[in-house]
């Protein structure tokens, strides 16, 4: 991992130099018209050996104190920061995840929809100044969250994803126009607006995808989509979750990649086909910019001026004050 690189402006370079070396004079200056002041009241030598300690110490730390707090000042007035590679997200979202009975097929484990909230889950706290929402769909499309920046309400719902066992289907096309009214509400001016579609299946209940997508056409909402499982018909074993509901060996839908393709040309998003667990992490990094990322650091330079100078205020009133 690279470390962070300082940027900061060299223009106040010169005068950093001059007011430490005039901290530095008249920091001596003072010590020496101190030292005078003392020896008009007596015996210099004397009045160390009644007090049994120096009376004028070292003082070395106000000094160095008062440095660091001009250093501070020019970093600030030098707008430092620091740079470091991080992901960017220009745009809103609103996650469209697929919560079929097909989702608990446990060839990612323990199940589809796991892999799929863990993935998220790890991608959350890669954002920043972001607006997320969240809709799942099985035979029909459920509004979970509104797009928002609170990232722990996000989560939570994230968390409590459930495959909805009782609602055959998958209802894509709903889902895309469910996630495309929320994101219609924000300002498309000022942020772009993307929906991360996440499905193992194909559509096969609600509106079609073509009609879906007309309908999003004049808002230029982009859509990646991300396929999850295998493109061929599986038959497996009743996961516990079907016991219930099923008595057969449970058959699902193959993955239709060929629409999420279309999905993704048509709204000049992109698409991915994903088979472990690492590459749902990396397909929802994907959806993000990673670039280099200038942060200042002004308030917390601001912050260590405050208790430096705040140190050097308390010397200065205690043990390093001299006797007049």
């Amino acid at each position: 991992m690279d470390l962070p690189k300082i940027e900061y402006s060299d223009k106040y370079v010169n005068l950093l130099v001059l007011l430490i070396g005039l901290v530095i004079i008249l920091y001596f200056l003072s010590r020496m018209f101190a030292r005078r002041r003392i020896l008009m009241f007596g015996n210099f030598e004397t009045l160390e050996k009644v007090m049994g300690k120096k009376i004028l110490p070292v003082g070395l730390l106000p000094l160095m104190l008062r440095i660091i707090a001009i250093v501070l000042i020019l970093m600030v007035l030098s707008n430092v920061r620091v740079i470091k590679d991080s992901y960017v997200a220009k745009t809103d979202f609103v996650l469209v995840i697929d919560v079929s009975s097909s989702m608990t097929t446990q060839d990612y484990e323990p199940t589809r929809l796991d892999a799929v909230k863990e993935g998220i889950l790890d991608w959350i706290p890669k954002l920043e100044d972001t607006k997320v929402g969240l809709v799942t769909f099985a035979g029909r499309s459920y509004t979970r969250l509104r797009p928002t920046f609170d990232m722990e309400k996000l989560q939570y719902e994230v968390k409590n994803m459930q495959c909805r066992l009782d609602d055959a289907g998958t209802a894509i096309g709903d889902a895309i126009v469910a996630a495309s009214s929320l994101l219609a509400g924000g300002d498309t001016n000022a942020r772009n607006n993307t929906i991360i579609l996440v499905t193992d299946g194909r559509n096969n209940a609600g509106v079609n995808i073509t009609t879906a997508l007309e309908s999003i056409n004049s808002s230029k909402i982009k859509i990646f989509a991300i396929g999850v499982g295998s493109k061929e018909l599986i038959e497996s074993e009743i996961p516990a979750e079907l016991m219930r509901v099923n008595a057969t060996a449970a058959k699902f839908p193959n993955l239709d990649e060929n629409m999420l393709r279309y999905i993704a040309n048509e709204t000049h998003g992109n698409y991915v086909i994903i088979d472990t667990k690492d590459s749902i992490k990396r397909a929802f990094e994907s959806a993000l910019e990673y670039r280099k990322v200038p942060k200042s650091i002004n308030k917390e330079l601001l912050l260590a001026l405050c208790f430096v100078l705040l140190l050097e205020w308390t010397f200065e009133i205690t043990k390093y004050r001299p006797i007049p």
